[in-house]
């Protein structure tokens, strides 16, 4: 799968994650299953900071340390027809889980199946509960869009506001699908913020974390030697620094009705699911050297993660002068 096309921009040289692998899964489970659920995720988040790094840094082969570029959950209600504007947010009553992870490389993706089967002691159930449950499930994805190529690796925090949107396209539509990608891709490295520092999100939404990957779809998904369908899925996951930023996002569209005129009926005729409403990250990639109590804003004080350490560092240096 190639990459989308790159917005050319000044940029520092650095681990370009395009191109780079990973998976997306989706549970959605009935409410009296939200506490087995919420147990798995934070179990599963626990078992993946003990055992994967942060970054391309490490051996590549990744063998019992799988390296990391992005991982978070996202919880959040299930809404009827939530890839069309004119919904009313209405709830099923049932509860999403959307898995979000990127690799440096397949092998990383390869060896966190088999130490999760082999040493997670919770693996059993979530696979259960993922058979039974499971609306989504795609491992052999690649990023074709992001916010800034040679970002800093897992940069989603706990608490950031998430949307996901997957997509099912047909081989015909897969050129129009990466036209659009490259548009939209090109829209949010101009009209969003890739910072926790303080902004307007309603005008320049924040982001902590923006990709889209590219799946060729199998006939079995948990087969990765099945047999491929011809179809392709697009995984588009944001996370935004406040729920404001989400209004932004769609103040941006509604002014930016060159690509949305387009996007919009693309996405309600091969949308298969959409995260929209009240999703939150709840579980993360913890990075190291953990800072807490640093005022920020106005006589307000605020908890500050490494996310918001790498991403102010990585904004000075794309706002460093250049000789």
């Amino acid at each position: 799968i190639n990459a989308v096309s790159n917005v050319s921009r000044p940029r520092p040289s650095g681990f370009n994650q395009k191109n780079k692998h990973g998976f997306t899964n989706v549970l959605i489970v009935p409410k009296k299953l939200e506490h087995e659920a919420d147990r798995l995720v934070r179990s599963h988040e626990r078992w993946v900071n003990q055992t994967h790094v942060v970054g391309p840094d490490g051996d590549e082969d990744d063998f019992g340390h799988p390296r990391l570029l992005e991982y978070y959950v996202t919880k959040g209600p299930e809404v009827v027809d939530a890839l069309d504007p004119r919904s009313d947010g209405k709830s099923t009553g049932n509860v999403v889980y959307t898995f979000n992870m990127k690799f440096v490389s397949r092998f990383g993706v390869d060896q966190h199946f088999r130490m999760s089967s082999e040493g997670w002691q919770d693996h059993a159930p979530l696979m259960d509960m993922m058979r039974e449950h499971g609306r989504f499930f795609d491992r052999g994805g690649r990023i074709v869009a992001n916010h800034v190529d040679d970002a800093p690796a897992c940069t989603a925090r706990k608490g950031d506001k998430a949307t996901n949107v997957i997509l099912r396209v047909p081989a015909m539509d897969e050129q129009t699908a990466d036209a659009l990608v490259r548009d939209h891709q090109a829209l949010m490295r101009r009209t969003h913020h890739f910072t926790t520092q303080l902004d307007y999100d309603e005008l320049r939404p924040r982001i902590t974390q923006y990709q889209v990957s590219k799946h060729l779809v199998r006939e079995d998904p948990w087969d990765t030697k099945s047999q491929l369908t011809g179809d392709v899925h697009y995984c588009v996951h944001t996370a935004y620094v406040d729920a404001l930023g989400i209004r932004g996002h769609r103040n941006i569209a509604n002014t930016n009705p060159e690509v949305y005129a387009r996007m919009t009926p693309f996405f309600l005729k091969h949308g298969i699911h959409a995260d929209v409403t009240d999703h939150v990250v709840v579980a993360n990639m913890q990075r190291p050297n953990f800072v807490s109590n640093i005022i920020r804003g106005v006589g307000k004080l605020f908890t500050k993660t490494e996310q918001d350490v790498a991403l102010q560092e990585f904004e000075a240096k794309l706002n460093r002068p250049r000789l």
